[in-house]
């Protein structure tokens, strides 16, 4: 089976020993001088599961080896970092356009497994300036991982705020919504059981009382009751509560 350091890599046996067939956690390993870092790279947000490992190495005069470069320098290790504060600006933008709760909840499942990982990363990274203490470059790549850590924290906190004020805003305005219907309704039931008795006893009779709107001015009559009762009606829309206002 593959071990995950690179072949040509004249590490310590001892690092090799403690790898399976991958990397594993972010961590770092320390033996005679030597100093191996393993860290992961930006999750995919479209598998956020995976964790792709990425290997520095630092020998004892200083210098630099990294997976999949040829640097013999700090640089992959400080690229590799930036990489995340990449991903922080662009996460930032969908924060900034966010406004249903679906925009957050998305926001969220996309800054949980990059925040986890920029956090790891940083306690490695603290690991690895401990255990070389005066290596200037390595302690502002450690300072630049727990910028990135942080920002991620924000980020997320403010997603998972926006998300929680989306769902009470939505929940307020649906018992606003709500009381509108029920007050509405029961104006309505009153205005009903007030004409209801003259209505089932007009019905149940069948009154054709004679009242002089037969003859009278044919068919302006008709047209003036009907024009009343639609002005009437007016009033009793006018008379009930009006809606909340959307948003």
């Amino acid at each position: 089976m593959a071990n995950p350091i690179p072949h040509n890599w004249d590490v310590p046996q001892v690092f090799r020993d403690r790898f399976g067939t991958r990397a594993g956690r972010q961590r770092v390993m320390n033996a005679d001088g030597h100093l191996l870092i393993i860290l992961h790279d930006v999750p995919d947000p479209a598998e956020p599961d995976v964790r792709n490992g990425r290997l520095f190495w630092r020998k004892p005069d200083g210098t630099w080896k990294a997976s999949a470069s040829g640097a013999s320098n700090i640089g992959p290790l400080r690229a590799h970092v930036e990489a995340f504060d990449a991903a922080a600006d662009t996460l930032e933008d969908k924060v900034d356009t966010a406004k249903k709760a679906q925009d957050w909840f998305e926001v969220l499942r996309v800054s949980a497994p990059l925040l986890r990982t920029a956090r790891n990363m940083s306690k490695a990274l603290q690991e690895a300036r401990e255990l070389v203490k005066n290596d200037k470059d390595l302690i502002a790549v450690r300072d630049a991982a727990q910028e990135v850590e942080r920002a991620f924290e924000l980020l997320h906190g403010h997603a998972r705020d926006g998300l929680e004020f989306t769902v009470a805003k939505n929940a307020e305005d649906n018992v606003t919504s709500s009381r509108h219907v029920v007050e509405s309704g029961h104006r309505l039931n009153l205005i009903a059981a007030m004409f209801l008795p003259i209505t089932a006893l007009g019905s149940l009779l069948g009154m054709n009382l004679v009242h002089g709107f037969e003859t009278w001015e044919k068919p302006y009559a008709f047209w003036g009751v009907a024009l009343a009762a639609f002005v009437l009606g007016l009033l009793v829309r006018v008379s009930l509560p009006k809606p909340p206002p959307a948003g």
